[in-house]
């Protein structure tokens, strides 16, 4: 080991990780923006990081818990999760890693204010070496015990507030916690071979001819279709119907269900996000009206994009028409 190494392992070590814990009930009915301010978290959400549904005189917002995850200072990595939640195959390892496991869940908001936050459970068997059947697997059974779900392979949330009751259930003395620590700088990754980088460069150039058609649509695309969401939110009323509504957008795809033919989901294509992909919006429209929205981030993070292509066992393909092989959904 050089010197350098030596001094930096040294250093990291001094430089202990901080914990911090807030209890759940602490932060039942406050706001979005008072809990990511007691979580550290980026602050101000919007109604459009959250599934969002109106029905019954009810309004609900559900959030992925990665959008109150702390923000980590200037030089740190910082991992949230729910360390309650019980792990079926009792792995042991550093208090950073087991929190990474138990990351992901939903903050529910009613009225504006928090009323529960679900964790996902941890599945068993999840902890040894990564294999594409494993892989595979792990997928298919997270979309068919996925909340979203009504029925495996069926369009997702067709019972809108239904959704609330397949949410995971609650560990007891439930909190949200987050470990922090020194980030270790390193070098640029390149391949340290000037050669392969010019010819890396050389194989992108023929793409780089499309690329002003890509952003003139991928900003028609922003434009056209974040204007027709803009025009709805949960509880509008299509008084045209839901066909009448989407007729005359480019990117945009009505999905119905045979075995439910007073609902529908709208998939609206948008622009490019966090990712080189298009991001989407969705619609659930009940007879004529809407029940819920998502769009962006959380309609990725929360699965629903995903399981518009999967069928009846979980497996992903071309469910749909916009689905690819591989489950991605593109109106």
């Amino acid at each position: 080991m050089s010197l350098l190494a030596a001094a930096l392992s040294v250093a990291l070590q001094a430089a202990p990780e901080r914990e911090t814990r807030v209890a759940v009930a602490d932060l039942l009915g406050q706001t979005p923006s008072q809990v990511a301010t007691a979580l550290g978290a980026a602050p101000d959400p919007v109604a459009a990081d959250a599934f969002r549904i109106a029905e019954a005189e009810r309004s609900i917002e559900i959030y992925p818990a990665m959008r109150f995850w702390r923000v980590a200072p200037a030089g740190d990595s910082c991992v949230t999760g729910f360390p309650e939640v019980p792990d079926p195959d009792n792995v042991e390892g550093r208090p950073r890693t087991r929190l990474a496991r138990r990351n992901r869940g939903y903050l529910v908001f009613e009225n504006g204010r928090l009323a529960a936050i679900h964790p996902e459970p941890l599945r068993p068997g999840g902890t040894g070496p990564a294999t594409r059947e494993g892989v595979e697997a792990f997928g298919r059974a997270r979309s068919l015990e996925s909340p979203w779900l009504a029925a495996p392979g069926g369009l997702p949330a067709p019972d809108g507030l239904g959704v609330l009751d397949r949410l995971p259930p609650i560990p007891d003395d439930l909190s949200v916690a987050s470990i922090c620590g020194p980030l270790p700088n390193g070098p640029p990754v390149r391949s340290g071979d000037i050669g392969t980088d010019i010819i890396w460069a050389m194989i992108g150039l023929p793409f780089l001819v499309a690329v002003p058609f890509q952003r003139s649509e991928a900003a028609r695309a922003d434009r056209e279709g974040g204007a027709l969401l803009a025009s709805v939110e949960p509880g509008s009323v299509l008084p045209q119907g839901v066909d009448a509504f989407a007729a005359g957008t480019r990117g945009v795809r009505v999905y119905g269900d045979p075995a439910d033919p007073g609902f529908a989901v709208v998939a609206v294509k948008l622009g490019p996000g966090h990712s080189n992909g298009s991001d989407i919006g969705l619609l659930g429209v009940r007879d004529g009206r809407v029940v819920w929205e998502t769009e962006r981030f959380p309609a990725q993070v929360l699965g629903l994009r995903g399981l518009m292509c999967r069928d009846g066992e979980g497996r992903p393909g071309r469910i749909r028409p916009g689905c690819s092989t591989t489950g991605y959904l593109e109106p």
